[in-house]
């Protein structure tokens, strides 16, 4: 029997002392374990990334033991990273601190190291340079690891130490596991956020495409209908729910839809496709092409997806462009020329022109043969082909059995880029040859009219003397003789500036340089200066240096300034036009605007003083409105006129008064009138609108008051003054002088001051129209208009109306006119425009009126062969598809002898521009509810 014996170890003080430090190891470790665990239950709840972030770093500082700790989030786009979250940092430095990830930075080290990066000593540390935000926070000691998510890094998280101390294998484990835990939560969150954009993007591309998404049982009944339905069809989407497809279907494409309904039912993984009509909301029918794919989910019917797009439009302009293309070909079949295209092997596929009869050949006898045999004795054709069919572009003139064609040729590729064919535009031009020909031996043998030409033509050193003159360029300058001329020196007696001549002949350092087309500044014996336009080539020697220069001269001095009138004269005609197509547009704005208000009056109880307030403010501004598009329209000179015999003193004695209310009380106005003038003829309107502008600029011109001096009087007008003047035509006339004492004009105002929208008033004050629609208005009566003005002296307009032939009918008082009345009769509306059509029909509703309406002529036509009632048809002239005077003209044609009343909102006579019969109503637009209310029952009774 044996004993066992043991043996107690006594531990000495290194021993107790490492055993003291392996359970600090353990507590400190557990107390790491733990704390990642509670950062792992965070995230595993959700909690916010910011809030994830945050806890991380002061997790990370708290257990370490350290004073700071830091997550900074990598900034891929710039190579920076910027301090997200942090622990014990300087205020203000977390979210606004960024710092360089350059690879010689700690940051870079970081971000490019394989796994933890532990510094003991930061000043001293080898791998990298400095890091001027840790240094100046005086850390010493550094542990940092990557944050990886799983397609790039989120950035580093850090502890630092302000003392030096030594971070354990355990600690890089803590840190390491907070990092993955980290990007393991930021990972889901970015995974949770793209799924919810992608969720958020595909429904926003099915609520905001423009197809409409549906989905429909198996029995036909809609399930749901995405929001762009009420775009196509005009349903909102809860119309159609629960309601049978095939209620809005067209009876003849029932079949049709039903067919892929089957079929879709019967193969659920294949797209079904039909096109067929479909009722929209305002009961036309569209046609739709839908796809459609059925989904069948366990245990329930199947399901149909369909897409559905709306191709009625498209389906319009295919016939359309199939059309063209018919027009097209008949076109080409009858123009003097021959259009051909080649297939990839040179045979003919396509042959069309009238130029083959140049030829003697039908197309049939070239489609579907070779070029290579048909232009087997025409080497150059040859040629020609099979360099298209290389794939050069290139035009090319070819004589074949004795005519000459200008052809062009153009390859035709693949979209692989390999040649497959060539299309080509064949001219005859063998005339033009033949009178090229002609003239190259006319030129060959009247050389000697050079001496004659009307312009200059010399010769001349490199040094400026002339060698040789024509005619034509001593009377250009003003010399005697040719002898004259080719002693004088060309860069001081020719040229106005000699540096000119210096920089013309630096233009011929390249050998084959010429010029075409330089102007320059030349000077007459007499002084004169002159604009003249040159042409010209340098002759050298066979060393290649310049003998001399052949060059053509013209005087374009005359020419530039005639151009420069024509650009002026151009600018304002675009204007113009512009300004007559806003105004007609605008015309059919106020008509709403008028219509409307007028409609609100009424609606609106007598009580609300207000609102009827606000209402006639609307009419009054509507009303203003339509003044300043007579204004517009004068100025663009496309309004028209009602000239009648007017007596212009008596006008402006009447108006004498308004201008005192509507110009300042420190402006005297002085009224002359000449006695016994005799009348003009004019536009009452249009000399009032002439009269307040002048008056009204000189107001504008004296901001401290003044005198405005109106004077009218007899004038005989000569030639020289008519010229002077711009009137249309000399002998007497009446003239309307406008004086002010102001501030007057300087020449560069004067020369602008017609100019439209030009304004020497700042921004806000002036339009630059009233002028300009004074000078239009002149030019329409066919008058004419003096200024005369100086800078501290005043201003004068003189405006010259020519006399009338005829005498000014005595003015009556005008009586107040009795409201219109309206009527029971029926009263068919054609108007394009809805919201003025919709106005109109209210209007005459109101006033007790049947009314029918219509879009256009074609329906206003079909309104007519079904509404044997119609007592008058109110019609705007220009419509799309069948405009007024069509339908004037159709329903005349078919016996209808309905009386026609038009509204047009162009200011030029509708009547005479469409050929239209003077005795048919027309009523302008913007019209009121008193203007067509009164017309109509003119008409009707």
């Amino acid at each position: 029997m044996s004993t066992n014996r043991f043996k107690l170890l006594r531990l000495d003080a290194a021993g107790r002392e490492e055993l003291s430090r392996s359970e600090e190891q353990l507590r400190v470790t557990a107390r790491q374990q733990e704390a990642v665990a509670h950062l792992g239950q965070q995230a595993l709840a959700g909690a916010p990334a910011a809030e994830l972030i945050d806890a991380a770093v002061a997790l990370a500082a708290r257990v370490l033991e350290v004073e700071l700790g830091s997550v900074f989030e990598l900034r891929p786009e710039s190579r920076t990273l910027r301090l997200r979250a942090g622990v014990g940092w300087q205020a203000g430095a977390v979210g606004r601190t960024v710092i360089p990830a350059d690879p010689d930075s700690h940051a870079g080290y970081v971000l490019c190291a394989a796994g933890p990066v532990v510094v003991e000593d930061l000043s001293t540390d080898p791998r990298f340079g400095s890091s001027p935000l840790l240094a100046g926070h005086r850390v010493v000691s550094s542990l940092s690891v990557l944050v990886q998510g799983r397609g790039r890094p989120f950035g580093i998280l850090g502890a630092h130490a302000t003392r030096r101390r030594e971070f354990t294998i355990h600690d890089t484990h803590f840190m390491q596991a907070v990092a993955n835990v980290l990007a393991t939560a930021l990972d889901r969150a970015r995974g949770e956020e793209k799924l919810r954009r992608s969720e958020e993007y595909f429904r926003s591309l099915i609520e905001n495409a423009s197809d409409i998404v549906t989905v429909v049982g198996e029995n036909g009944v809609f399930q749901y209908a995405s929001p762009s339905v009420q775009r196509v069809l005009g349903y909102a989407a809860s119309e159609l729910l629960e309601r049978n497809a095939f209620d809005f279907v067209h009876p003849q494409d029932i079949a049709v839809v039903a067919e892929a309904l089957a079929r879709a039912i019967q193969h659920p993984a294949t797209p079904q496709s039909a096109q067929f009509r479909f009722r929209a909301r305002d009961g036309t029918w569209r046609l739709l092409e839908a796809v459609g794919q059925a989904r069948a989910e366990h245990g329930s019917s199947a399901r149909l997806i369909v897409n559905a797009r709306d191709v009625t439009e498209r389906r319009r302009q295919e016939r359309a462009l199939r059309e063209s293309k018919e027009r097209l070909r008949t076109v080409v079949s009858g123009a003097p020329l021959v259009l051909f295209a080649l297939d990839g092997q040179g045979v003919f596929t396509m042959v069309e022109g009238r130029g083959l009869e140049a030829l003697g050949v039908r197309a049939a006898m070239l489609v579907g043969r070779s070029a290579f045999d048909l232009y087997a004795d025409f080497p150059q054709a040859l040629a020609d082909v099979r360099r298209a069919l290389a794939g050069e572009t290139f035009s090319s003139t070819v004589e074949v059995l004795g005519v000459v064609f200008e052809t062009w040729y153009s390859p035709v590729r693949d979209s692989d880029g390999t040649v497959a064919g060539v299309i080509g535009v064949g001219t005859d031009i063998t005339e033009r040859r033949r009178a090229e020909e002609a003239l190259r031996r006319s030129e060959e043998s009247h050389r000697a009219l050079v001496q004659h030409a009307s312009y200059a033509i010399y010769r001349s050193s490199l040094e400026g003397r002339f060698l040789s003159v024509n005619p034509a360029l001593v009377a250009m300058l003003g010399y005697e003789s040719a002898d004259q001329l080719l002693a004088v020196d060309m860069p001081t007696d020719v040229y106005e500036d000699a540096a000119e001549r210096t920089r013309l002949l630096a233009r011929f350092s390249d050998r084959d340089a010429v010029i075409d087309g330089v102007e320059v500044k030349w000077k007459r014996r007499d002084g004169q200066r002159i604009l003249v336009r040159l042409a010209g080539r340098a002759v050298r020697r066979s060393d290649g240096t310049i003998e001399c220069f052949e060059t053509i001269a013209q005087d374009v001095t005359e020419r530039r300034a005639l151009e420069e009138q024509l650009r002026q004269s151009q600018k304002l005609e675009a204007i113009g036009q512009l300004t007559g197509g806003i105004a007609h547009d605008f015309n059919n704005l106020l008509t709403i605007i008028l219509a409307n208000a007028q409609l609100l009056t009424k609606a609106i109880p007598a009580t609300l003083e207000d609102a009827h307030a606000d209402l006639r403010d609307v009419t009054a501004a509507a009303l203003r409105g339509r003044v300043m598009v007579k204004e517009l329209l004068g100025f663009a000179r496309r309004s028209s006129l009602e000239l009648q015999p007017v007596q212009l003193g008596g006008l402006v004695s009447d108006l004498s008064g308004f201008l005192r209310r509507i110009l300042p009380a420190d402006v005297e106005i002085v009224v002359y009138g000449g006695l016994d003038l005799p009348d003009i003829r004019c536009d009452v309107h249009a000399a009032e609108q002439i009269l307040f502008n002048l008056a009204t600029n000189a107001r504008d011109a004296m901001p401290n008051g003044g005198v405005l001096r109106i004077e009218t009087s007899r004038v005989h007008l000569s030639e020289e003054q008519r010229a002077g003047c711009g009137a249309q035509s000399a002998g007497d006339h009446v003239c309307l002088a406008v004086e002010d004492t102001g501030v007057g004009m300087d020449a560069d105002t004067r020369a602008r001051m017609f100019e439209p929208f030009f304004t020497t008033k700042e921004k806000g004050k002036g339009t630059g129209l009233g002028l300009a629609t004074v000078y239009g208005l002149v030019k329409q009566h066919g008058g004419g208009l003096e200024v005369d003005s100086q800078i501290g002296k005043g201003t004068r307009f003189r405006i010259y109306f020519p006399l009338a032939t005829e005498r000014a009918a005595p003015q009556r008082p005008h009586a107040d006119e009795p409201e219109p009345q309206g009527g029971s009769e029926t009263i068919l509306v054609v108007e394009d425009d809805d919201q003025l059509r919709r106005s109109a029909k209210r209007v005459l509703e109101e006033a007790g009126y049947q009314v029918l309406t219509a879009a256009d002529g074609l329906e206003a036509l079909e309104a007519l062969r079904h509404s044997p009632g119609v007592r008058l048809v109110f019609s705007d002239l220009v419509m799309p598809r069948l405009g007024g005077r069509a339908l004037y003209d159709a329903a005349r044609r078919e016996g209808r002898t309905v009386p026609f009343l038009f509204a047009s909102g162009y200011s030029s006579d509708p009547n005479r521009s469409s050929g239209l019969d003077p005795a048919v109503a027309l009523l302008h637009k913007p019209w009121t509810e008193r203007d067509l209310l009164k017309r109509l029952r003119d008409i009707l009774d």
